[in-house]
């Protein structure tokens, strides 16, 4: 599902990179590449650690995003990367993280919110079918080994 909305919308944010921050088109479509990139990786981050609650409060709408800790970290990862692996200018990057993070935020809880996804669905689509290892050891962890 984050794969399939990215790349929906990976043209209109393109354009808005370049636009508003006068990316070159490479540059911008690597930006939303580092994003999708770094959504994923926290997402599977806080699955494997069973702390799912505060992205599931974001994407259904009940927590504001910056309220998250887990979004404010895809930020401050997103923000690193796109200074160290495309070398846009720290100040630059600090401004793109928090837009680029917000517009995709908001479309995934768009979805959950238009009933186009269930909470599982979501996970699991958003883990690309690693729900369940994912899940099952983090949350195997915290439940004394009743998942493992």
């Amino acid at each position: 599902m984050l794969e399939n909305i990215i790349n929906n919308m990976k043209t209109q944010l393109t354009g808005e990179l370049q636009s508003k921050y006068n990316l070159e088109p490479d540059k911008a479509n690597r930006s939303v590449d580092l994003a999708k990139d770094n959504l994923l990786n926290e997402v599977k981050h806080r699955a494997g650690s069973g702390d799912m609650g505060g992205l599931l409060d974001v994407l259904k709408g009940s927590k504001g995003l910056a309220e998250s800790s887990a979004v404010n970290q895809v930020i401050r990862n997103y923000v690193g990367d796109l200074t160290r692996k495309l070398g846009i200018p720290d100040t630059m990057a600090r401004q793109i993280g928090p837009f680029v993070i917000t517009f995709v935020m908001n479309k995934l809880s768009g979805q959950v919110g238009a009933g186009g996804a269930g909470q599982g669905d979501l996970l699991g689509s958003l883990l690309g079918g690693g729900l369940g290892s994912s899940l099952g050891k983090g949350l195997g962890d915290k439940l004394g080994g009743l998942f493992k």
